[in-house]
Order: C-alpha cells, then sequence, then structure tokens
C-alpha cells in the first residue's frame, strides 16, 4: 500500500480517549492476538499505576513509540490505538519489524487534562483544564545528563519505566509522541532525511493545516528544512543560555536530559517528533512582509509576554502560601511562571543580535511573538486558576476569591483576543492522527526500513 492508502484505513474519532481506555484497548488487543502480541508492564507512576507496553511482530528492526510524553498532547495517543489495530489487521506492517508501543507513558498526569478530552474543543475549555507538570516532573525531560555544569541524576519513575523501555527495545527508530497546541505543523527529526521531507509538508496541507513558518519553538532550534529542525539535546539548551543568559548557564535549565540524550546513549535510534496542534490559523504559514525587522517583533512579543507573566506572578506571590489544594497544579505553574521570566533576558539578547535584528520579519513570525507564545503562557498561568479554584472549593477565603476572578476574567478575555486574532480553527482527530502516522511511514520509507 501507498502512504495515502495505509491512512486511507485511519477511522473518525470523536474524541480523545482517556488513560482506562487507552489501557484497556492495549491489554485487550495483546490478549486477544497472544501469537504476534505480548505485553508486558516497564515501570508504574508516581501514584503506583503500571505503565503497559505491547509487543507486535519480531522483527530485526526495532521500533519504539510512547504516547503521552506531555500529558496534554494526547494526539500519539490515537495514533498509537490506532495502530496497534493496524499491526494485528496488515501482516506487511510486521515484516522484517519489532513494533514496541506504549500507550501513554503519563497516566497520572494524563487523567488531569481529560477534562477536555470530550471537548468542547476551545481555546478556553482548552485552557481551563489544562495540565503540565513542571520541568522536573516531566517525563520527556528528566533522563539523566551532564554537561558542563549542570547536572541530572533524579528521573521520576515514568522516566525510569521509559529508559527500561529504551534499555529493552533498543530501537532504530524511536518515535516520541509529542503534539503541539496551537499554529500550524512542524517537525523535529535526529538527522536529515531528506526523502521524507516532500511527505512531510503535504500530510498537514492537504489536510487544510498550515506548516508552522513562524519562530522555532525555542532560539537555538537547528533548521533542517522549513518546518522541519533537528531534535535538541540538553546541551543545546546550555550552549543558548551560555551564550545570550548571564551567570550559569545551569540556573535556566529545567529537568533534565530528553528521551534523545538518553537512547543516544543506547542504540543512537533515529527520532521523530511530529507536532500538530489542536487549533489552527492560516497566519502561521504566512511568510509575507510586515515592514518590520524581526527583532523588533521578537522585542514586542517579549514585552507583551512580561506584562502577562508579571501580572500573574503577583497574584502567585499574594496567594501562594494560601493554596493547600492541588500542589500539583499549582507548584507547575508558579515554576513555569518563574522560569519563563528568569529566560527573557536571554531572549532578549538573542532577539537584539545582529543576526536577528537585521532580518525582515513575516506574519508568521509576528503572529507567533504576539499571539501564539502568549497563548502557551496563558495556559500555563490558566492552571494556577484550577488551584485558586479548588482551594475555593475547600473554604472560602476573600483573597482567594478576588484572585480567582482577576485571573479567570484575565484568561478568558485573553484566549477570547488571541481567538479573534488569528481567526482560529480546529482540526479534526482523524486529520491529526494521519499525519502523524503518514510522518512516520515517511521516515520509515525514507530509511528503507
Amino acid at each position: 500500500m501507498t502512504i495515502d492508502e495505509r491512512l486511507s484505513r485511519v477511522p473518525t474519532f470523536s474524541q480523545f480517549y482517556g488513560t482506562d481506555e487507552l489501557y484497556d484497548h492495549a491489554k485487550r488487543v495483546a490478549e486477544a492476538n497472544p501469537d504476534i502480541c505480548s505485553l508486558t508492564y516497564v515501570g508504574q507512576s508516581k501514584n503506583g499505576e503500571k505503565i503497559p507496553m505491547v509487543r507486535v511482530g519480531n522483527g530485526p528492526t526495532s521500533i519504539l513509540l510512547f504516547a503521552s510524553p506531555h500529558p496534554n498532547e494526547p494526539i500519539g495517543a490515537m495514533m498509537a490505538y490506532f495502530l496497534l489495530d493496524e499491526l494485528v489487521a496488515c501482516p506487511e506492517m510486521r515484516g522484517g519489524r519489532t513494533w514496541n508501543i506504549i500507550p501513554c507513558v503519563d497516566p497520572d498526569g494524563t487523567r488531569r487534562n481529560e477534562g477536555w478530552f470530550k471537548g468542547p474543543y476551545t481555546l478556553k475549555n482548552y485552557a481551563r483544564h489544562f495540565y503540565r507538570p513542571k520541568g522536573d516532573d516531566q517525563v520527556e525531560w528528566t533522563f539523566p545528563v551532564e554537561y558542563k555544569t549542570f547536572k541530572f541524576d533524579k528521573p521520576i519513575p515514568e522516566t525510569k519505566a521509559l529508559m527500561k523501555a529504551i534499555d529493552m527495545t533498543r530501537p532504530a527508530v524511536m518515535y516520541s509522541l509529542h503534539n503541539s497546541g496551537f499554529g500550524g505543523a512542524y517537525y523535529y527529526i535526529s538527522r536529515p532525511l531528506e526523502a521524507a521531507y516532500p511527505d512531510f509538508h503535504r500530510l498537514p496541507t492537504e489536510r487544510g493545516l498550515s506548516l508552522s513558518l513562524g519562530e522555532p519553538e525555542s532560539p537555538y532550534c537547528k533548521e533542517l528544512y522549513p518546518a522541519v529542525y533537528a531534535t535538541n539535546f540538553a546541551s543545546d539548551a546550555y550552549d543558548y543560555f551560555e551564550k545570550f543568559g548571564t551567570g550559569d548557564p545551569a540556573s535556566y535549565m529545567f529537568g533534565g536530559g530528553s528521551s534523545r540524550d538518553y537512547a543516544e546513549t543506547v542504540s543512537k535510534p533515529f527520532t521523530l517528533i511530529a507536532e500538530v496542534p489542536y487549533f489552527k490559523t492560516a497566519r502561521i504559514a504566512d511568510t509575507s512582509l510586515v515592514g518590520k525587522k524581526r527583532g523588533t517583533v521578537v522585542l514586542d512579543g517579549l514585552e507583551r509576554s512580561r506584562t502577562l507573566l508579571s501580572f500573574a506572578k503577583k497574584i502567585v506571590d499574594d496567594t501562594l502560601a494560601l493554596l493547600t489544594e492541588e500542589p500539583v497544579l499549582r507548584d507547575a505553574s508558579a515554576s513555569f511562571i518563574g522560569q519563563m521570566l528568569n529566560r527573557m533576558e536571554g531572549e532578549k539578547a538573542w532577539a537584539m543580535s545582529k543576526e536577528i535584528m537585521e532580518q525582515e520579519a513575516t506574519v508568521a513570525q509576528e503572529a507567533h511573538a504576539l499571539y501564539i507564545t502568549p497563548f502557551y503562557q496563558g495556559i500555563i498561568i490558566s492552571m494556577y486558576r484550577r488551584a485558586l479554584k479548588a482551594q475555593l472549593a475547600k473554604e472560602y477565603n476573600p483573597v482567594i476569591e478576588e484572585a480567582y476572578k482577576t485571573l479567570d476574567s484575565k484568561i478568558d478575555a485573553m484566549m477570547d483576543d488571541i481567538g479573534k486574532a488569528l481567526d482560529y480553527g480546529i482540526v479534526a482527530i482523524r486529520d491529526l492522527v494521519q499525519i502523524q502516522y503518514g510522518a512516520l511511514l515517511a521516515v520509515l520509507n525514507g530509511l528503507g526500513l
């Protein structure tokens, strides 16, 4: 079958599945097909929930996929759900390959996001139920690593489970199933693979999703091709902070190494990440010029972000000691707010560098700086809103009530403004699964696997 023929087999999904549905399905598939499937538990979560991995086939090429490395990113879990069924139904997909699939590597965090999984799919509802762990609680970013003055050696239980899976499978291809929230499609790969680029571009655009041609997710991302970047190591972040920050670069780091950092020491796999969003805007692919310098646009965005984050930090400073409910939400939001403010001077220095300041800015870059980045900051701040609400549900406190009302109004108005400015739309779950699945098939074809 061609890639498109395989993509046509992806069913329509009306909602994202929660942890129970993902784990129950994995168990059913493995138990119903013992001749080609086996289920093992690679570890457990902080709350003691076992993390399953299903192995399908027994070929020489090992492929590892793990879903929900960030628990607010369930698109890959839907792809893994479909792929388990597809591998059973299609013997040719198993030929020469051993597939290893973790349907959800962060069950605890995923459960904290399930409030938005069934919709409505709006910016405000997503923000209201959003959860993302703080840096040293993230599965993807707590692998052991040591580089110059930076050392991290405290992997969380879920990361230990993923380390075990990498050690067991020694993958030739590793697919960390992340996704973005708002904007367009972009990719990370561990090394150039020109044969896959045409598919990387056509898969989203044929489904009405623009490529993300604005600013990269991080200033130190290396672009291999438009909307295709080299997968970062922790050392890349350190080197950037060393160049543009002040003091010890390690002070700007959060968490530890990534799955690629660790896998590189085990089997040096080809790694893939396909970042596709729930919410789309055509402006993120508009490369027409806006009549401003890129550095000026970035600085305008930084000032907007500084105002927002400083507003949020004032609320955190005034109420943090009063919050006893939902400490996970409270601490994650407070931690991110502080880190983002701490990094701003380095981002300002980068924006004012000659290379950036002299470039002409595009519509896509302006949309990213003025709206996409504040969107991501807004959903981080919204976790603190959830913590305030939980505290009010336990006991009345006028200080908490005022803080909640202020933050609630601010975030809802902000999401309305961003939505109107970017004229956003919703991407069908089937389209998102097809893009992530198609990207994997393009990589396997490009590698001759």
